[in-house]
């Protein structure tokens, strides 16, 4: 069965990551493509975005996620980053649960410096140094309903708290200011945050169904050059070298990977079938092409298939009126145009 896989930084300690859900570091730009390029029987089939990289480090992009929604993957985010693409990306399909994804789909949370926490590396446990500004509310407004504080005092610290960059949002400072405060402070584990990440982790073990793709992921130039080339085939360890070693031994490489480049160009350049279209091409890709050659192949990767054929086709058609001279010129770099010259001289040649 496919895995869970969870981005989890300062929010949880990894001690808190329950059993069936595999940890991952904060996700940065490209984390979630990679997953998505891995050979299907390796990808995971759920992906919980709590806490991600920013500022120093590009964050995840919207695309990857899109790109893993349109390949029937589970996405949820919650707390932290993953609240932010959350509500940004549920009318594609993927899911938010959360106070913090409620408040950015409402507009009440629109910074999204009110959820950046500064924090230690991996051999730390991601540790936090700082404290998320809407813990630092969720924890005034609850001392406040105790009575432990007065509602000015309220207003006052949650505005000072904002003033500060986040990285500088420490809460003894806060302490100092309303000692009641003592011991009752967020931290990694404790707060909003901390609740939302452990609802998304328990939603993700219930291993929810994905939502239906009714959308078209446009696989743009810029996409195509950016994202992980898609997994090979999911060969035992050395068997693809074994292989590629193969077909250089017995000459076959070479004209090989001249048309594998002619493939990504005419992919690249030449417009790809979606709907409909897109389905006459796979049928007619499993009408010329044997069984066997496709079986290790699922619907939406041997869709990519079709689509990237479709691109060649179109290409070879649109060069068809300058193929006799470039074939001439393949000979000539090849040093075979003479030799095939004298091999062919066809009626009427000279003796």
């Amino acid at each position: 069965m496919a895995e869970i896989v969870a981005f989890v930084g300062p929010t949880l300690p990894r001690a808190e990551i329950p059993d069936g859900v595999r940890a991952l570091p904060p996700v940065a730009q490209g984390d979630v493509a990679r997953l998505v390029a891995l050979p299907s029987s390796r990808r995971p089939g759920w992906i919980a975005i709590v806490d991600g990289v920013y500022e120093r480090v590009p964050a995840v992009w919207h695309k990857e996620i899109l790109w893993a929604l349109s390949e029937g993957i589970w996405v949820g985010g919650a707390a932290s980053m993953g609240a932010l693409r959350a509500a940004e990306l549920v009318p594609y399909g993927m899911a938010g649960v959360g106070a913090v994804y409620a408040a950015a789909v409402s507009g009440e949370l629109v910074d999204d410096d009110e959820v950046a926490v500064a924090h230690l590396g991996p051999e730390d446990g991601y540790r936090p140094v700082s404290a998320a500004m809407v813990d630092i509310r969720a924890a005034l407004a609850a001392a406040a309903a105790e009575g432990l504080i007065s509602q000015e005092q309220r207003a006052a610290l949650t505005a000072a708290a904002k003033r500060l960059h986040y990285p500088d949002r420490r809460w003894p400072a806060l302490v100092r200011e309303a000692p009641a405060l003592e011991g009752r402070g967020p931290g990694q584990g404790r707060g909003v945050k901390a609740d939302d990440a452990r609802e998304l982790l328990r939603l993700a073990l219930t291993r929810p169904e994905p939502p239906p793709v009714t959308w078209h992921l446009e696989q743009t130039e810029q996409w195509r050059a950016a994202r992980p080339a898609p997994g090979a085939p999911d060969l035992p360890p050395g068997r693809l070298a074994a292989l590629f070693d193969g077909l250089r031994r017995d000459g076959s490489y070479p004209d090989l990977e001249r048309a594998a480049t002619l493939r990504l160009l005419a992919a690249r350049h030449y417009p790809r079938p979606s709907g409909p279209a897109l389905a006459e091409w796979v049928a007619r890709v499993r009408s010329h092409v044997p069984a066997a050659d496709l079986a290790d192949l699922d619907d939406l990767r041997l869709g990519e298939l079709a689509a990237d054929q479709a691109a060649l086709v179109a290409a070879c058609a649109e060069a068809e009126p300058g193929l006799p001279g470039a074939i001439l010129d393949v000979l000539r770099i090849r040093g075979q145009y003479a030799e095939h010259l004298e091999q062919y001289p066809g009626e009427g040649a000279d003796p």
